[in-house]
């Protein structure tokens, strides 16, 4: 199984709201090592092994410790910061997304939004103005009618890519956010920590000022004035069109209604040929 599809696998076993207590099922805990040992398979983990091993921040075994240390990490039930009582995984909260009060939590993986959004659960407001690239987007968006304001994620990038950046800014990063160097461009990851543990993780774009934009100034995904805002929607459509065809070569069945989600008015493709993708 390839780590896609052993990373899907794991989105549907957590409840979003904070105020319903997690309980890990053993099948749970199966699929989560599963995931865990697709990633280990990557070159992109076996560097991230290397480099921390080499500092001493994780065992120099592969396979059973540096394993044991990445489910510990990213899949131990810890206690919330609400200090409520209920806990969560960091891997539930960064990957998978929670809610309280009306607020999104969380949230910062890409194959997570495609998919909230083509289930019709998730709809985009408007991009933050100066912090979205090729390869990273800070958005406003509301899921199952609770508001996330300004979420930043990777664009195409693998689960054990996500993974393995985030691990090692984590254990081997300077305070809350490192500065990486993503082929010629300079990004930010913060990693925020709870008691020694993974609060959340994220990328972020520096930008000059922290403000906002003003509500007078409505940046939506669905108005084209903004060239930068065009060409993130259109990467948005293309990369369901990728998803839906790695799912096809998977052996997953695509419905029409999977299909429909498609908007082709911003992509490169017609409805035919869309279409004609995914014929039998």
């Amino acid at each position: 199984m390839s780590s896609p599809a052993a990373f899907m696998e794991l989105l549907d076993f957590y409840k979003a709201e904070t105020s319903e207590p997690e309980e890990e099922t053993k099948r749970q805990r199966n699929k989560s090592r599963a995931f865990l040992n697709c990633c280990l398979d990557t070159d992109v983990m076996k560097e991230a092994h290397s480099f921390l091993s080499k500092k001493g921040l994780v065992p120099s075994s592969y396979r059973k410790a540096f394993k044991d240390k990445l489910y510990n990490l990213w899949f131990e039930l810890h206690p919330r910061p609400s200090g409520d009582g209920t806990q969560r995984s960091a891997f539930e909260h960064t990957f998978v997304g929670e809610t309280c009060r009306g607020q999104v939590l969380g949230f910062h993986n890409w194959v997570r939004l495609y998919e909230e959004e083509r289930r019709g659960n998730l709809r985009f407001n408007r991009c933050r103005p100066n912090a979205c690239d090729d390869h990273i987007i800070t958005i406003d968006f509301s899921w199952n009618g609770k508001r996330k304001t300004f979420g930043s994620f990777f664009l195409g990038t693998s689960p054990e890519f996500e993974l393995a950046i985030y691990t090692v800014c984590f254990l081997a990063g300077q305070g809350e956010s490192t500065k990486v160097i993503l082929g010629n461009k300079d990004a930010l990851i913060v990693t925020d920590r709870f008691n020694g543990q993974i609060g959340t993780c994220y990328p972020k774009i520096e930008v000059e000022s922290d403000e906002d934009p003003s509500d007078d100034e409505e940046f939506t995904l669905e108005v084209f004035e903004d060239e930068k805002l065009h060409k993130i929607l259109q990467m948005l459509e293309e990369i369901k069109i990728m998803l839906l065809l790695f799912m096809k070569a998977s052996g997953i069945k695509i419905e029409p209604w999977m299909i429909h989600r498609i908007r082709p008015k911003y992509t490169s493709f017609t409805w035919t040929q869309i279409s004609s993708l995914f014929e039998e």
